[in-house]
């Protein structure tokens, strides 16, 4: 299962990932802004952080477009926060 969230510390929003991991086992957290870039390697996605990797059961597709979606849905969510695009009066 693959979602997505928006995680709060300390006034920040920090655009979450969930994936699940394949060696380890269970689900895990990374913040899509620190991902580096994703492979395949022999049927399995890598994907590269800083100093970490992880092999996790997605498809790159997928975590790309699960990016994709957190990115435009705060956009979405500031531009409606901000008033913008509302008719006035």
């Amino acid at each position: 299962m693959l979602s997505t969230g928006l995680w709060r510390k300390s006034g920040n929003v920090m655009p979450l990932i969930k994936l699940n991991r394949i060696n380890k086992g269970g689900e895990i957290l990374l913040n899509s802004e620190h991902i580096v870039y994703i492979e395949i390697e022999s049927r399995s996605t890598t994907v590269h952080l800083p100093s970490l990797l992880f092999s996790v059961e997605e498809s790159p597709a997928n975590v790309a477009e699960r990016i994709e979606q957190i990115h435009t849905a705060r956009i979405k969510n500031a531009l409606a926060e901000s008033g913008l695009g509302k008719l006035p009066g």
